[in-house]
């Protein structure tokens, strides 16, 4: 199995001590098959549902990988990867095969950001048109949010947030 970056054999290694992957060695990336991305949730307790947190301008340290502008094919079935973006400070990209729901991350650092935010279980809904009108909305909130502060300084514009 090739990787979608790099033109190189994947190797197999395991996220979180439980979710089996395989790993770029050459990009860093790793690519989860939807088979082992489905059995990591159902393997999940029935309690478990962290709190989620919409991206806007989170992680002000987090680089990019250099490969996150590069379009992938599916190491398992050879179709393109649909991508969506996921606007934190510095936007990234993750990566699905809308075919057999694989998985691709350009580094690990995309996965903790998604764990952080809540967002890690919830990775296949946020490839539907309605998760991405959700977070526009959320977007524009903040974006609206903001303005209001600039204009009329952060006491006075919570104080009208608060009516």
């Amino acid at each position: 199995m090739k990787s979608p970056k790099y033109d190189v054999d994947l190797e197999d290694a395991v996220l979180n001590d439980n979710i089996p992957v395989k790993y770029c060695p050459e990009s860093k990336g790793f690519w989860i098959s939807g088979k082992n991305y489905e059995a990591w949730l159902d393997s999940l307790p029935s309690w478990y549902a962290p709190e989620e947190i919409l991206p806007y301008n989170q992680f002000e340290d987090f680089v990019p990988s250099p490969f996150d502008g590069k379009a992938g094919l599916c190491p398992e079935c050879g179709t393109y990867l649909s991508r969506i973006k996921i606007n934190i400070k510095q936007p990234f990209y993750i990566e699905r095969c809308l075919h057999d729901g694989g998985i691709w991350f350009d580094n690990a650092e995309e996965w903790k950001i998604l764990e952080s935010l809540g967002l890690h279980i919830k990775i296949h809904e946020m490839f539907s048109s309605r998760w991405q009108a959700k977070v526009r909305q959320h977007q524009q909130e903040m974006i609206n949010r903001q303005t209001v502060i600039d204009k009329l300084g952060e006491e006075i514009a919570e104080y009208v947030f608060q009516l």
